[in-house]
C-alpha cells in the first residue's frame, strides 16, 4: 500500500488544493485500483491513515469526505490513571455493564466480532461500532446506526469518532487522563441532512451529543471511580454478561485506588 500525506510548507510532498489538506490512500495496483482520498478541512485533525488498514481508511473516507456534522471537543480531563482508562476502552462490554449497574447510563453493548460491537443507548439509538484503529493514545471508531426520536421516525447514518488521550499530572501529583473527541457524521436521508444544516447549531449539537454519549458515560464512570472506588470495586465483583477473568482484572487495577485501611471485599 502506498500512502501520500500532506506536509508542512517547505517539505516534500506538499499538496494544497483550495486551502484543503488532502490525504490520499492508494491501494497497490496488484490488489485493487481504488483510491480512497480523505479530505480534512481542519488543520488540527490528523487521522493515522499511514497506520490503518486500507479498508478502514476507505470506511472512514466515506464519512469524512461528505460529512453532515462535525465537531472537535475541547480537551477534558478524567481523574483516573491511564491504565484504568485503557482497560475500560479495551473492554466495552464490561464498561457498559458497569455503567448500567451504577445507574450512570442505560447503554448495552454486546461483542459481535473481533473489533465490532452492537450497542443500544436505551434512548432510541442503536448501532454497530467497529474499532478501525487503536494505539496507546488514540482510538478511531466507525459507527453505523440509527436514532428514533419524536421529531423524526428514524434517522440513519454513519459516523467516525476519534478519541485522542494521554496521561498528565494534576497539581496535587495524581495522574489524570486528558482526552479530546473528534466527530464526523453523515446522515443517510438527504432531506434530514439538509434540515440539520439549515437548523444548525441546535440539531448538529443534538446529533454530535448523541454520538459522544458512550464516551461521556465512560467519563462519568471514571469520575465515580475517583470519588468512590470502593463502591465500583464491589459492583464489579459480579457483573452479568461479563467474563469473570475480565472483572477480576479490572478489580485488580482498582485495588491501589481503595482508601488506605479499607478492606477489599
Amino acid at each position: 500500500m502506498k500512502i501520500a500525506t500532506t506536509s508542512p510548507p517547505g517539505s516534500k510532498g506538499i499538496a494544497y488544493v483550495l486551502g484543503v489538506a488532502v490525504v490520499v490512500c492508494v491501494f497497490d495496483l496488484a490488489a485493487a485500483d481504488v483510491p480512497c482520498p480523505i479530505r480534512v478541512e481542519q488543520p488540527d485533525v490528523l487521522f493515522p491513515v499511514d497506520k490503518m488498514a486500507p479498508e478502514a481508511v476507505c470506511r472512514m473516507a466515506a464519512v469524512v469526505n461528505g460529512y453532515t456534522t462535525h465537531r472537535i471537543d475541547p480537551p477534558a480531563s478524567v481523574p483516573i490513571p491511564k491504565s484504568i482508562y485503557d482497560f475500560l476502552l479495551d473492554h466495552p462490554v464490561l464498561t457498559a455493564t458497569l455503567v448500567r449497574q451504577l445507574s450512570l447510563a442505560a447503554t448495552r453493548i454486546s461483542q459481535v466480532g473481533a473489533d465490532a460491537y452492537q450497542g443500544d443507548d436505551g434512548q432510541g439509538g442503536e448501532g454497530l461500532v467497529t474499532v478501525l484503529y487503536q494505539d496507546g493514545q488514540r482510538r478511531v471508531y466507525h459507527i453505523k446506526g440509527s436514532q428514533r426520536s419524536s421529531l423524526f421516525p428514524m434517522i440513519a447514518g454513519a459516523a467516525v469518532v476519534m478519541l485522542n488521550y494521554h496521561p498528565k499530572a494534576a497539581p496535587d501529583g495524581r495522574e489524570l487522563v486528558e482526552t479530546r473527541i473528534i466527530i464526523y457524521s453523515k446522515l443517510e436521508n438527504p432531506y434530514v441532512a439538509m434540515l440539520v444544516q439549515v437548523l444548525r447549531p441546535i440539531l448538529q449539537r443534538a446529533v454530535n451529543n448523541r454520538l459522544t454519549s458512550a464516551v461521556l458515560a465512560v467519563h462519568r464512570l471514571c469520575e465515580t471511580i475517583a470519588a468512590d472506588p470502593e463502591r465500583v470495586y464491589r459492583e464489579a465483583d459480579a457483573l452479568p454478561d461479563v467474563e469473570r477473568k475480565d472483572s477480576e482484572a479490572f478489580r485488580a487495577l482498582l485495588a491501589p485506588s481503595l482508601k488506605k485501611g479499607a478492606a477489599a471485599p
